[in-house]
């Protein structure tokens, strides 16, 4: 019975190093298509955004899910949506993201609240935890990259490329994010080129 423990645990690394790749894989082939599509990208999160509103209205009428859990939701999505206005580009400092980012912890402080006062099963938790507080978040993370990467569709004069660059709005990403912060504590911006 000793080998069938040995098995055991290296089936179980092997397991879990080879799901840990098939989501990786699974993560860089989205940010990718992403990159590549971001119009039909824009659509998949608006509609996403309006099935996680009808999931909260139906945990309303149907799950007797209080209604200060349901608001805080439905205003999250809102402001989500809104910032689909300027999709694929994100403003670090814009209030409708500082606010996105507020009611996304405020969101994960009154749902664990509720969670702690009713017993649900494990899976119950998960579902709405994936469906109801982190698809459309995780959406948007995917979709950081790919405002470097975009062209302009449309334009009104024929100069494409020199209009392109003097009215871009200022984008940010995750590599500009860590460069600021590197810069603004007293390193250097080289490490991260």
């Amino acid at each position: 019975m000793v080998f069938m423990l040995v098995l055991i645990a290296i089936a179980a690394v092997l397991q879990i190093a080879l799901i840990s790749i098939f989501i990786g894989a699974g993560v860089y082939y989205l940010a990718e298509f992403v990159e590549e599509h971001t119009v039909l990208t824009k659509k998949i999160i608006k509609w996403t955004i309006h099935v996680v509103i009808l999931c909260h209205i139906g945990l309303y009428l149907f799950d007797n899910v209080p209604i200060i859990l349901i608001a805080a939701g439905l205003l999250s999505h809102i402001v989500y949506y809104s910032l689909l206005t300027d999709f694929p580009y994100f403003n670090l400092s814009s209030i409708k993201f500082i606010l996105s980012i507020i009611l996304l912890i405020g969101n994960h402080v009154l749902v664990f609240r509720f969670f702690r006062q009713r017993y649900l099963t494990l899976l119950e938790i998960v579902s709405y935890f994936t469906v109801c507080l982190w698809t459309i978040p995780f959406m948007f993370i995917l979709s950081l990259s790919a405002n470097d990467n975009t062209l302009p569709v449309t334009n009104i004069d024929d100069n494409v490329v020199s209009h392109y660059f003097t009215n871009r709005k200022k984008s940010y990403n995750i590599k500009n994010i860590f460069t600021y912060i590197n810069e603004k504590t007293g390193g250097k911006s080289n490490h991260f080129n």
